[in-house]
């Protein structure tokens, strides 16, 4: 009898086991789905919150940024320049009599049209500007580690592309641009008002064109640097120092200049501007050499701080041919430290500090 006690309570335990085991199972089931379901709803609430920041951030119809994330990102810009001394651009842009496309072919056409000028912008661009729609026809690009210079060529090319483009229905289309760069200690609505009113210029001289907001010694010689029409640098006769060689060697690099900044507009592949590069890099350790001497030997003061920036330069640009070569640099922002730094903000400033030392000496041999 004990022993079938036994055989029965443990065929009652075991079914009780059994029985527990099942509901535990079903617990950790229930539980499972539990926890998809959570997360499936944290997912939603992810993506949500992914789509309200996106509209926060961008414009509707186009797609690229708004105003509100264009005044941001000019604000964090010219936190950069305050702390760097990076300098930025702004090009202000309007879209030359909009209102009659609306007026002719309907708001469907008219919104055609701006979201085709955005992509027109958007491939003349270098990966680091940024593009955003001001409000109606009006967009504005921010364009860091950019002088007027390079501000410049994009708003030419971008009035060159549209110029050019035939959009669908509305036709041809021009734009106007207004180009301004931002100054030391400048606030953000004195920035974008220079801008504004360097497009606000553009259209009174007839539109379909751009106008630089040049004010000061640095920026007009930057200005009078670019020959828009044929997108080139341009030698002047005020750039001379009066020492033969050394204005030579000047009106080379710029020649090698202008034969880069022709393989960035026609966007050549890597290993054929190359060669471009290091000859225009190696014409520049000549022409230090050469200008370090020369300044030497007129008993110039100021030779071994120019030195320095002599080799400050040099150094950068070997930093960034080596990144160019790795694949991580744009074609475009190398062209940005030989134009701009080097030619415009170098050779258009920082020489000139020495040329009257040339003429001096000069006049007192004579």
């Amino acid at each position: 009898m004990c022993v079938v006690s036994d055989i029965t309570e443990r065929k009652i335990a075991e079914h009780h086991l059994a029985e527990r085991s099942h509901e535990l199972e079903i617990l950790n089931q229930e539980l499972s789905k539990a926890v998809e379901a959570l997360a499936a709803s944290n997912a939603e609430l992810v993506a949500a919150r992914q789509e309200l920041e996106h509209l926060a951030q961008h414009d509707n119809l186009t797609g690229i940024w708004n105003r509100r994330r264009v005044e941001e990102a000019a604000q964090q810009e010219m936190l950069r320049k305050a702390r760097y001394g990076h300098p930025v651009s702004m090009l202000f842009i309007d879209l030359d009599h909009f209102k009659r496309v609306n007026d002719t072919h309907g708001h469907a056409v008219g919104d055609d049209v701006l979201k085709a000028f955005c992509d027109i912008a958007s491939k003349c661009m270098r990966s680091t500007d940024m593009l955003g729609r001001w409000g109606g026809e009006e967009f504005v690009i921010l364009m860091p580690n950019s002088g007027l210079m390079i501000a410049s060529l994009l708003a030419e090319r971008i009035r060159k592309a549209t110029l050019t483009y035939a959009f669908p229905v509305a036709g041809h289309i021009t734009v106007s641009i207004g180009v301004a760069e931002c100054r030391d200690d400048e606030a953000w609505e004195a920035w974008l008002c220079r801008s504004d009113a360097a497009l606000y210029a553009a259209k009174e001289a007839g539109r379909n064109r751009v106008i630089s907001d040049a004010v000061g010694s640095k920026e007009t010689d930057e200005a009078e640097l670019l020959d828009l029409d044929f997108l080139r640098l341009v030698w002047r006769s005020t750039y001379e120092s009066g020492h033969s060689l050394l204005d030579k060697q000047h009106q080379n690099l710029f020649e090698h200049a202008n034969a880069l900044l022709t393989s960035v507009l026609s966007e050549r592949p890597k290993d054929e501007v190359l060669p471009q590069i290091e000859a225009l890099v190696a014409d520049l350790l000549d022409h230090f050499r050469d200008e370090e001497a020369v300044f030497r030997s007129i008993g110039y003061s100021g030779a071994d701080e120019h030195a320095q920036t002599h080799q400050g330069l040099i150094d950068r640009a070997g930093e960034l041919v080596a990144i160019f070569t790795s694949g991580e640099l744009a074609l475009g922002d190398l062209f940005n430290f030989l134009a701009y730094d080097v030619v415009a903000k170098h050779m258009l400033s920082e020489d000139r500090k020495f040329f009257g030392h040339i003429q001096a000496v000069r006049d007192t041999a004579v």
